[in-house]
This record gives structure tokens, sequence and C-alpha cells, in this order.
């Protein structure tokens, strides 16, 4: 009887003493063992993004005439330069929601019908732009890299009170994810419209980011 009350106290004691020694490492006899060093995990995200935009807009001019014809009556290219806040803000899982704010900044070059002839302008212009994207994120937040998939749509906000909006789809990059600080590189597709006028366009972003 004294045999098994005794081999029930051993059970009880190597119990108890398990999810202690699982905090520490295997050393040399005669060392102390080192308490095992617990990752940090990183879930959501700050960054700047930086970068360059490529962007086109237009309308047609349509008529009947023995038929149906269209000719374009103005077309506007913008290449800006691009800086703006993002933060991605974990849901759970793969599913983040991110919230930014992009400014903008270049010379809009257009072409325009005067009912004449074709006329060539150019002017500096800023353009506002709040987003609200879903991004999936594929990978555990312990990975280096993540590649990441966003949709969503931002609002467009431009000179003399113009307003518009877009649809905008893309992915990307996150280097150094499981790291405080980091690098992301994303491509970014949009189109939609402003002033009646429909725009299309194309964003390429290099970000330093924090994770926190």
């Amino acid at each position: 009887m004294r045999a098994w009350i005794r081999l029930a106290v051993l059970i009880v004691t190597v119990s108890a003493a398990a999810p202690a020694a699982a905090q520490y490492t295997f050393t040399q006899p005669g060392q102390q063992p080192q308490p095992v060093q617990q990752l940090q995990v990183w879930n959501n995200v700050a960054r700047v993004n930086l970068g360059v935009g490529f962007y086109n807009s237009g309308y047609y001019d349509c008529y009947y005439y023995w038929g149906y014809y269209c000719s374009t009556g103005s077309y506007t290219s913008y290449i800006p330069f691009l800086v703006g806040p993002q933060i991605d803000l974990a849901l759970g899982g793969m599913n983040n929601i991110s919230v930014g704010f992009t400014v903008a900044m270049g010379t809009v070059s257009s072409t325009y019908y005067t009912g004449l002839a074709y006329v060539d302008a150019s002017r500096s212009v800023t353009v506002w732009e709040p987003t609200v994207d879903y991004v999936a994120k594929f990978g555990p937040p312990t990975q280096d890299t993540v590649a990441r998939f966003r949709v969503g749509g931002g609002m467009l906000i431009g000179p003399n009170s113009s307003i518009g909006g877009v649809f905008r789809i893309g992915g990307g990059y996150s280097f150094l994810n499981s790291n405080r600080f980091g690098i992301g590189l994303d491509l970014i597709l949009e189109g939609g419209g402003m002033n009646g006028n429909w725009v299309g366009g194309l964003q390429l972003l290099a970000s330093p980011e924090f994770h926190f």
C-alpha cells in the first residue's frame, strides 16, 4: 500500500514540475538553465506610403448622323508623387482592415477640343484621397516575408471642391515582417469617376513599416 502511495506522490510532483521545467532550455552539466525567449508577435502595421501614380481621364462626344459616332472630347494624363499614412488593423486570422490617406501632387496635362481645334494645357494639381481597404495577409505574423491582397475604395477630393470616387484592387509584400520595423511594396489599380469623367490609374508604392 505504501508503494502505491509513494508512486502517486511521485506522479503528482512530476506533473507539477513539468510546466516550470518547460520554460528552460537544456544546458551543460553544472550550468544554470536559461529561460526560453518568447517570440514577439506583431499583428498590426502602420506605414507611410511613398511612390508614384499613373492616371488618365477623358470623356467622349457622341452624335447621330446616319449612324452613331463617338470622338474623344478631352484627354488628361496625371503622373503625381504620392505620399500618405496608412494603418492595417488585424481582425483575426488573415483578415485586416486598412485605413489610409494619400496626397497626390503633380502636373495634369490635358488635350481638349474647343469645337474648332484641339488645345493642349497643363497645370499643377493636388488630389486628396482617403481610402478604406480589406486586406488579406498570407502567412503568419512570425514569418519574415508576408504577401497581401487588398480590395476597397477611395474618395477623390480635387481642386475647386471637385469630388470623385474609385474602386481599388492590388497586392504587395511586407519584408522583415517579424521585426519591429520593415518595408512594404505594393501595386494598386484604381478605377472610377470624377466630375462626370472616368478616371483610371496605377499606384506603385514603397513604404517603411512599423509593426505593433
